[in-house]
């Protein structure tokens, strides 16, 4: 919820000029997305990354520092990545940055986090 908050967020504070679909569907997001100024993507992105870093740290802080745990819900921020690009298309620059964010984003996150003895 933190990066999606986040990066609409963003995005309503970048792009105050381009209303927002009435519809969900594939044909709507994607012309929508085209619509969007460089800087609302960039909004977009930064929600995204600062999601991924705060979710990883705060379950690589839990009872035990559990790193496995923290890479785990990397890897399900991964998935959803992809899913969001398969189904509406973003553009082959911005899909491929909004897929590559979540490894780097994860690691600071998890490194952030780690409790050095």
């Amino acid at each position: 919820m933190f990066s999606w908050g986040v990066g609409q967020t963003l995005q309503d504070i970048l792009a105050q000029g381009v209303p927002r679909p009435s519809t969900s569907d594939r044909a709507s997001l994607a012309q929508f997305l085209e619509s969007l100024p460089p800087l609302a993507h960039a909004g977009r992105l930064v929600g995204l990354g600062a999601g991924v870093m705060l979710g990883c740290a705060l379950v690589r802080r839990l009872n035990g520092n559990r790193p496995t745990e923290a890479w785990a819900l990397a890897l399900l921020f991964g998935m959803g990545a992809v899913a969001d690009v398969v189904r509406v298309p973003h553009g082959n620059p911005l899909g491929i940055a909004t897929i590559a964010l979540i490894l780097p984003s994860a690691w600071m996150g998890i490194r952030l986090a780690s409790r050095r003895r």
